[in-house]
């Protein structure tokens, strides 16, 4: 698996735009629509509330021709200390199914414990089926149904959590 993982920062949204492009499926589920220039720009900058830029990671996983084929977007210390939130793990389509995303959770779960965190949240549209499936493989648990944001939009989501 040759891949690496950076943070992302400004000068990086060109490819992230790009990407955006690329896994507009995954707003179009979300949303009906797709605005890569917006999710982009919303990958670099949205956090929850009491939240600051310091507390946030956006990673961009690179392959071998260190072309941006995912990202994955940490939120430290939410909702709660030592809780550690993924707000989203994209890959491109053409990247789904080959153990990447296993390997990347593996590395940040293994970033997490490193930093004292103590578990990690993510929530996962209702209608997402396919995202259930991988991280529940990946031994999250249900918590709850809640109304979440993404781009905007209100929607239902299922809270997951795994204890570190």
């Amino acid at each position: 698996m040759n891949y690496n993982l950076k943070i992302l920062t400004e000068k990086d949204l060109p490819a992230i735009t790009t990407l955006c492009q690329e896994a507009s499926d995954y707003m179009i589920l979300a949303t009906g629509t797709s605005n890569p220039t917006k999710e982009a720009l919303d990958l670099l900058t949205a956090l929850p509330p009491q939240k600051k830029s310091e507390d946030k990671l956006l990673y961009g996983i690179f392959d071998h021709h260190n072309h941006l084929i995912g990202v994955l977007d940490l939120i430290r210390d939410y909702p709660t200390a030592k809780s550690w939130m993924i707000g989203l793990l994209l890959l491109t389509p053409k990247m789904r199914a080959q153990k990447i995303g296993e390997h990347i959770h593996n590395q940040i779960m293994a970033q997490i414990k490193a930093e004292n965190g103590t578990e990690i949240r993510l929530g996962i549209l209702k209608n997402n089926p396919r995202a259930q499936e991988f991280w529940e493989r990946q031994g999250y648990t249900f918590q709850e149904e809640k109304i979440g944001t993404v781009a905007g939009v209100l929607m239902p989501v299922y809270a997951f959590k795994r204890k570190l």
